[in-house]
């Protein structure tokens, strides 16, 4: 595995902080986003083709596009350039962890038009030279998922751990 691989070890930035429930419906889908980008197991295969499936249903397929083009060059931001590796919790865990919660305020900040806060919490997960990309990119994200914060659904997590 190599440094820049999303581990589930016990580790700085992992500790729970809060809940799923707690977030609002981006930050909640920037979380379960992060997650389903990290798993390559084909164990999770239906739960990664449902939530995909239901998200095109929500949105439509240009909008999902969008939303999935916007998100994976964050992820390829936060893969490539992180400053440790970033912590996350289960696919179906109820909790967030601390990287968890920094990752989702930082689309949270950008969505509001506070990109100083986003910025600075970038800072935190990656390189700060690269910081404005991720924020772009969240702006961006926000954008294509702003219809289900309208609609008040986000994706729900069932299990704890």
């Amino acid at each position: 595995m190599s440094k820049y691989e999303f581990r589930n070890k016990p580790h700085r930035g992992g500790a729970p902080v809060g809940y799923l429930s707690e977030l609002t419906n981006l930050e909640r889908n920037a979380i379960l986003f992060l997650r389903y980008w990290s798993q390559n197991s084909s164990i999770h295969q239906h739960l990664q083709n449902e939530f995909w499936s239901d998200l095109t249903k929500k949105l439509g397929l240009s909008k999902t596009s969008k939303a999935i083009d916007a998100f994976d060059d964050a992820f390829k931001l936060c893969i490539k350039y992180s400053r440790r590796p970033i912590m996350k919790h289960e696919l179906e865990c109820k909790c967030i962890g601390g990287d968890e919660s920094c990752f989702a305020n930082i689309f949270g900040f950008a969505s509001e038009g506070k990109k100083e806060d986003a910025l600075l919490l970038a800072s935190n997960l990656i390189a700060p030279k690269f910081a404005p990309y991720l924020v772009n990119s969240a702006v961006k994200f926000a954008k294509s998922v702003s219809y289900l914060d309208r609609e008040q659904q986000g994706f729900q997590s069932e299990q704890i751990h």
